[in-house]
């Protein structure tokens, strides 16, 4: 017995020996270590926290490793999580639906009952990104299917309709700064214009002088049947060069935005801002009905917003007069990766969540997205995330995590369409993140000698210019592009 289990022992060391003998191990080289040390030593990195990890990407074998394991703010690199699980979980040709119906009926062409707007969670509705999506093809494809009906004025109420996502359209951890700006626009079922309407503004005459408010494009009630929100301009004129400083801020108990910050002194004649919408529901309705109402066709009621506690008739009960189909989810993602477009990704946390429940709850999908990563053999605590975009700054991920689901999404059929959904940036194909005092980087570097890598690199609470750090961070990624970064020993 003895002598078997040595002999046992002394095979597994052979075969240990032999297999390890087959995995190269990797070194840096001096230039890039060089590289790196200059790096760790800029100033605006004093108080910074740092994380990277860089993989072979045809064996997944870590070649340079520092801090991997520490959970940072990721920024919009969050979204690579978001966009592989919708791809993996609802699959690239997935499209969402939004239906046009009616209550009642037409009698000498006239609609007496509610005509009704049903979001299935589409965020293209409206946009302008898709020519099949644009604010006037939906609205032209819908003005026709009434009057296909017969339709000529409507007796009731335009309503909006979302019983498929929460009634908190802004997700949990995000700061009032951000959500009164189109890049914090709240997602619900039912969508529009990619909820966000714009505001011209102009310079005045001498740096500190007052911005003029130039004009307003589509702006929101206040509520429904009531007045337009009040804008507060107090906007300034800054110096020239200075770029777009000009910010929205909701006022939290009146239907009021306040303009602060300051426009160029250079701005361009048509330099605009845009602001997120409160209620997109409502806003869908109620941009419906003045399109109507400029087509010709009357409406006596007024527009409502229907959300989950609110009733309507069951859906057997109405009238379809038409479905609109969003663009393939592998066009979504895109869209989404390349102009990090937070709408779509709560979107699509909430839609993922749908699979599971409804109505929808950014706590399923969240758990969809950490059960996904689990599979890829990803630590769940790793990726500790409270939205799908990465806006909020509580998120918390490890650089280690994110190179691993980048290494092993190259394994999915639905990769293709991942990897062209990243940017490339700096000439590298990587998705960017930036919210205060973080940069973010993940992706696919491929150096001059052809080898490919998988890396992702983060620094959060750093001090100064974010261009500074960007540069910095750029010259890491140069002396991996130079190639012979990283060698087998």
């Amino acid at each position: 017995m003895m002598r078997n289990r040595k002999y046992f022992v002394i095979c597994c060391a052979i075969y240990l020996f032999f297999e390890l003998a087959l995995i190269p191990t990797y070194g840096q080289s001096q230039a890039f270590l060089q590289t790196w040390n200059r790096f760790r030593h800029i100033p605006e990195l004093r108080h910074a926290s740092i994380s990277m990890v860089v993989m072979d990407a045809s064996s997944g074998k870590i070649v340079f490793q520092y801090q991997p394991e520490i959970g940072l703010a990721p920024a919009s690199c969050n979204k690579v999580f978001t966009a592989a699980t919708a791809l993996d979980r609802l699959g690239p040709a997935f499209r969402y639906q939004t239906l046009l119906a009616y209550s009642g009926r037409i009698r000498s062409h006239v609609l007496e009952g509610n005509l009704y707007l049903l979001g299935s969670g589409d965020p293209t509705l409206g946009s302008w990104r898709y020519p099949s999506t644009t604010s006037d093809s939906i609205w032209k494809r819908w003005i026709h299917a009434l009057r296909q009906a017969g339709i000529e004025r409507i007796q009731g109420d335009i309503v909006g309709v979302d019983h498929v996502f929460p009634t908190q359209a802004i997700p949990g951890g995000w700061v009032w700064e951000d959500i009164g700006n189109y890049y914090g626009a709240g997602c619900a079922g039912l969508n529009w214009h990619e909820n966000q309407f714009d505001i011209a503004l102009q310079p005045g005459k001498s740096v500190g002088d007052a911005a003029r408010l130039a004009g307003v494009r589509n702006l929101p009630d206040a509520a429904s049947g009531g007045q337009p929100m009040q804008i507060v301009n107090e906007l300034l004129t800054g110096k020239a060069g200075s770029g777009d400083q000009a910010y929205v801020f909701f006022d939290l108990t009146r239907p009021v935005i306040f303009l602060r910050g300051t426009v160029p002194l250079d701005a361009a004649a048509d330099f605009s801002i845009s602001a997120s919408v409160p209620d997109p529901v409502l806003y869908a309705a109620q941009q419906f009905q003045d399109t109507l109402l400029q087509a010709g066709i009357v409406v006596n009621g007024q527009s409502l917003a229907a959300h989950l506690h609110d009733s309507i008739p069951p859906i057997d009960l109405l009238t379809v007069l038409d479905t609109v189909y969003s663009p393939p989810l592998n066009k979504i993602v895109y869209w989404f990766l390349h102009r990090s477009i937070n709408l779509y990704g709560e979107a699509l946390l909430l839609t993922l969540s749908a699979l599971e429940q409804k109505p929808a709850s950014r706590e399923t999908g969240l758990n969809m997205i950490h059960q996904f990563c689990n599979q890829l053999g990803i630590d769940e605590t790793a990726v500790n995330t409270v939205d799908g975009s990465g806006l909020s700054p509580i998120n918390r991920v490890t650089a280690h995590a994110l190179a691993t689901l980048l290494y092993q999404a190259q394994h999915k059929p639905w990769f293709a369409d991942f990897f062209e959904a990243l940017p490339v940036i700096h000439d590298i194909r990587m998705k960017d993140g930036y919210i205060a005092g973080v940069r973010s980087y993940a992706g696919y570097i491929s150096d001059i000698t052809g080898k490919s890598w998988v890396f992702a690199f983060m620094v959060n609470n750093f001090t100064g210019s974010s261009i500074q750090v960007r540069d910095a961070m750029w010259k890491v990624l140069d002396a991996i592009k130079k190639g012979h970064a990283f060698s087998a020993k």
